[in-house]
């Protein structure tokens, strides 16, 4: 469905509610090992071989409130304006009280582990924030974005809520798809995940029309 996100029918453990209409102008918007660290390098940074997004600024945990759905906690912001973030590393906030410190991390394979970086298996209900920069050298109206998560997760592209899945999953990456417009220039990508309990993971790439990934972006790790 173009300028959407596919809704997928007859599977009620994933159940996706879309936040809002993803129109043809909007801009654009890894195992389970992590290191923090520029360990690319600067303005090198590209997706895998097979276009997954492996680098990203993160920031987490946040701990949930408690007697709250995860599906509702989603919906709503855990950091003010989160649809604007444009962090880079060393950048602090201050969450319910508690400060932390967005780092720059590069997942090792094609998905994020927020466990595996955070060396703590005791995250649950808990929010983390991944975001990245993509700059492109044209504008490219024929990518469709593919991701995945485990659990619930949230979608801005350039500013714009786009998606929102609200059920507790496993990760399946690719799980949901959806055609987008990566503008000339910066592109910003905010994805925020929550943990239920147990795993806390997430993935995202991108493919051409052909449904083959799409490698030649650059990728930054500071606006």
């Amino acid at each position: 469905m173009s300028g959407n996100f596919a809704v997928l029918v007859g599977r009620k453990s994933h159940r996706i509610q879309f936040v809002r209409t993803l129109l043809a102008t909007v801009g654009l918007f890894a195992s389970s090992v992590l290191v923090i660290a520029n360990v690319r390098g600067g303005d090198a940074l590209k997706p895998d071989a097979d276009g997954y997004i492996r680098d990203w600024v993160m920031l987490a945990p946040i701990a949930l409130p408690a007697g709250r759905p995860a599906g509702d906690l989603i919906l709503e912001e855990q950091v003010k304006n989160e649809g604007a973030l444009q962090p880079k590393a060393g950048d602090t906030v201050k969450v319910n009280g508690k400060e932390l410190t967005w780092q720059n991390i590069t997942a090792s394979n094609k998905y994020f582990d927020f466990n595996a970086l955070l060396k703590a298996n005791d995250n649950d209900r808990a929010a983390g924030y991944m975001v990245t920069y993509i700059e492109c050298d044209t504008e490219r109206n024929d990518v469709t974005m593919a991701l995945g998560s485990n659990d619930q997760a949230r979608l801005y592209l350039n500013g714009k809520d786009i998606y929102a899945v609200q059920d507790a999953r496993t990760l399946e990456p690719d799980t949901d798809k959806g055609k987008v417009r990566l503008n000339k220039g910066l592109n910003v990508v905010v994805f925020k995940v929550i943990n239920e309990q147990n795993s806390w993971q997430g993935s995202m790439r991108f493919l051409d029309k052909t449904g083959a990934p799409v490698t030649d972006l650059k990728i930054k790790l500071s606006p």
